[in-house]
């Protein structure tokens, strides 16, 4: 004797066939929205790491902070932190921080669009010579868009278009490429970043990722 089939389990979620079509749109949502999340893609990690570069046309180096977490399939928080030693013949330095939120949206199952929403705060210390601190302090919204994406099971890769709009508005880009070490959850990381013809930043970064 044939039972009649009531329903489909996808996950937890549990689906109900009937005549209306309900129950088969709410699958087909959930069987494309799974589909469409990259897969290996990490949004729940922490990375260190030390940066050259260029500012203003003095060079410049430091250390850095990147992390993000993940809230859901979509939705993500983010922050990051940079401490620059920039060489001229005055004692010079900087130090940002951005926090913000972020939306992952599935192009296919191993690239993601995303698109990140900062506050930035930037703050340049500079000591004159006759011993007067002068300097910028700078803060504001930064907006990124790009994608992310995997490369088997052993790359990942960022490319973002950046919008800051605080003490000079304008554009920018950030790229970089991920290699895990072997099985494990870490990986490093090497990063460039560019905004306008003020600077540019190379980075050499190890993350570990929490899922």
């Amino acid at each position: 004797m044939l039972e009649r089939i009531s329903g489909i389990r996808v996950g937890n979620e549990w689906f109900p066939l009937r005549a209306s079509s309900t129950g088969l749109l709410s699958l087909l949502l959930m069987l494309f929205s799974q589909h469409l999340l990259a897969d290996g893609v990490s949004y729940r990690y922490v990375e260190f790491g030390a940066h050259l570069g260029e500012s203003l046309g003095a060079d410049n180096r430091g250390i850095g902070f990147d992390g993000s977490y993940d809230l859901g399939d979509h939705v993500f928080v983010t922050a990051g932190f940079l401490a620059t030693d920039i060489e001229t013949q005055i004692q010079s330095g900087a130090e940002f921080y951005r926090l913000g939120a972020g939306l992952r949206a599935g192009m296919s199952d191993s690239l993601d669009g995303v698109l990140m929403v900062h506050y930035a705060d930037l703050d340049v210390d500079v000591q004159l010579p006759n011993g007067v601190n002068a300097g910028l302090d700078a803060s504001g919204a930064m907006v990124e868009t790009g994608v992310r994406g995997r490369v088997g099971s052993s790359w990942e890769y960022t490319a973002l278009a950046t919008y800051v709009d605080w003490a000079n508005r304008g554009l920018g880009y950030r790229v970089g490429g991920l290699c895990y070490l072997g099985q494990s959850r870490f990986s490093l990381g090497l990063h460039f970043a560019h905004f306008e013809s003020e600077w540019d930043r190379l980075e050499l970064g190890l993350r570990y990722r929490f899922d």
